[in-house]
Formats: structure tokens, C-alpha cells, sequence
């Protein structure tokens, strides 16, 4: 709560309002009997600490006079008695702390006035509350800091991720659809070869992060008949594990179609590499990984 009110710039936070130690006040309420009145340990413009023997439930609201008790205060006129709503927010072994329920800046105003006529020259001590709420608030924003940090790094790291294997799937895609071409296009071009289709992922993936002429790696494999190779390279065999599967559609004895696979393999690497220690196995943002997608499609012998 103190983190959210300090962003927030909520002016009304405790710790800012000066508190007056042994203020030489009374508080007065109606308990059913007589009146008594109970010292005011401490007293602000938020609220104060009073030293009753009664435990109300947290919530409880109080109509609570307060009146100056201090060594000449037999001449002060009615002014010095101040009747103010509160409610009480904490227990303790001798006493309940209330906060103040002010309305308007008129009756701040008038608290404020009270709280001068009833501080150093009445004995009290005046200390302005720097810890507390604000400590807390420093360590909460401390605390928050980091993981926050921690958040926009890992949401930069996963945009890059994320781009990347959209990339990587599309350049496979595009180059499986190329290889598959072949001369079935309107203007009958050239059959693209396995350098024609890596040159083309090749400038489908210029944009990745870490981008070489090896990363990524590109294979297009052709099985025809059952009989795997590099595209437009009998003979050349394909790298393990790229070969396509067999068309499984026979025509008359032939196969009319034969299979093209495009894979596509990128390293990719966090674009900000914090909070990462591999040698213990700890990794609070994404790590290096790699991308792998394959295309495969049918070309018209």
C-alpha cells in the first residue's frame, strides 16, 4: 500500500504530518458513565495515541474531545477544546492509535491551528514521522524494483523470441514454396536449385538477431521415387534427419509427384542477456535456443 500511494502521489500518507510527543492533551468521550479523561500519548494531524483501558473493535468510530491539560492552560478560553470524529485503526497493551476523519481542508485547517497551540510551548516534543510507512515504502520499492526490471527484460526477450520463430517459419515456408515451383508457373521458370532455395531464406531471415551466412542453416532435400538428394543434386545426399518422405501417389506404375523439404535451423540468443548464470544452471530470462521449421510440399515431375 505505501508502494501504491507513492506512485500514485497520494499527499496523505502519514509519515508527512509532524507528530507531537506528550502533547499535555486530554481526550474526552461518552462511554455510557461519566466522562473521564484519558492522556494522549502522541497526537498529529493524522491521528493520535491514546491511553484507554477499553479495546474497540478496528473500525470503530469515536467522537473524541480534546482538551489542553499542560501547565497554563486554566486561562484558555473554549477554543482549546476540539471535538473531532476518528476511528480506530490498531490496538496496543495500553492504549488504541485512531485516525482522524477530516471532511474538509476547513477542519484540517482548524486541527492544524490546534496542534500549533498545543505543541513546544506546552512541553510537548514535535518529531516528524520519517520511518514507518516511509521505510516501508522504501524497501517495498526496493523489492519491486528488481522483479520489475526482471519483467521488461523477459518481455523484450520473448518479443525477440517470438519474432524469430515467425521468421524462421515463414523463410521455411516461402522456400519450400519456391522449390516446389518448378516449371509449374504460368512463365515456365527455371527449377531452383538447393543454392537458389538457401539464397532466398538466406534473405527471408536477414533481419534475425545474430544473423550470419551460417546461423541459420538452411537444407533443401528432393525424394523422388524414393531416392532422397540435394534439390537438383542426384547423387548428393541430404544431412540426417532432412530427407522428405516418399509421395505416396501412384499413376500408372509412375509417381507423378515428388516431395520437397525445406528445413530451417537458427540459434537464437536473448537480446539482453542479464540474470542468466549457466554454470549453475540458472536461467531468469529466456535462454540461447534453438529455432528449428520444416516445409515440405509436392513438385510436379
Amino acid at each position: 500500500m505505501g508502494l501504491l500511494k507513492w506512485l500514485t502521489g497520494d499527499s496523505s500518507r502519514a509519515f508527512r504530518a509532524e507528530r507531537y510527543i506528550r502533547p499535555g492533551l486530554v481526550g474526552y468521550y461518552w462511554d455510557g458513565a461519566i466522562p473521564t479523561g484519558r492522556r494522549v500519548r502522541n497526537i498529529s494531524l493524522t491521528g493520535a495515541f491514546i491511553e484507554v483501558p477499553d479495546r474497540w473493535y478496528i473500525g470503530t468510530l469515536l467522537n473524541l474531545t480534546l482538551q489542553i491539560t499542560a501547565p497554563g492552560a486554566e486561562d484558555v478560553d473554549s477554543a482549546e477544546c476540539l471535538a473531532v470524529t476518528c476511528r480506530v485503526v490498531r490496538h496496543a497493551p495500553d492504549g488504541v492509535g485512531v485516525a482522524f476523519m477530516l471532511d474538509s481542508s476547513r477542519e484540517r485547517r482548524v486541527l492544524a491551528r490546534f496542534l500549533r497551540r498545543v505543541g513546544p510551548a506546552n512541553g510537548a516534543v514535535r518529531c516528524l514521522r520519517i520511518t514507518g510507512t516511509e521505510g516501508q515504502s522504501l524497501i517495498e520499492f526496493a523489492l519491486v524494483v528488481p522483479l520489475l526490471f526482471l519483467l521488461i527484460v523477459n518481455a523484450v526477450n520473448f518479443g525477440a523470441f517470438i519474432y524469430a520463430w515467425i521468421t524462421v517459419a515463414n523463410a521455411a515456408r516461402a522456400g519450400a514454396q519456391y522449390a516446389a515451383l518448378g516449371a509449374s508457373s504460368v512463365r515456365n521458370p527455371a527449377e531452383p536449385s538447393s543454392a537458389d532455395v538457401v539464397t532466398l531464406v538466406q534473405n527471408e531471415t536477414v533481419s534475425l538477431l545474430n544473423y550470419s551466412s551460417t546461423n541459420p542453416s538452411v537444407t533443401a532435400c528432393e525424394n523422388d521415387n524414393g531416392t532422397s538428394s540435394l534439390l537438383l543434386s542426384p547423387g548428393t545426399a541430404c544431412p540426417a534427419g532432412t530427407a522428405p518422405p516418399q509421395d505416396p501417389e501412384v499413376q500408372a506404375g509412375t509417381r507423378t509427384y515428388s516431395t520437397v523439404a525445406v528445413d530451417v535451423t537458427y540459434t537464437y540468443s536473448p537480446l539482453i542477456p542479464v540474470f542468466d548464470f549457466p554454470n549453475l544452471g540458472i536461467h531468469a530470462t529466456l535462454p540461447s535456443t534453438t529455432i528449428h521449421r520444416r516445409s515440405v510440399m509436392r513438385k510436379l515431375n
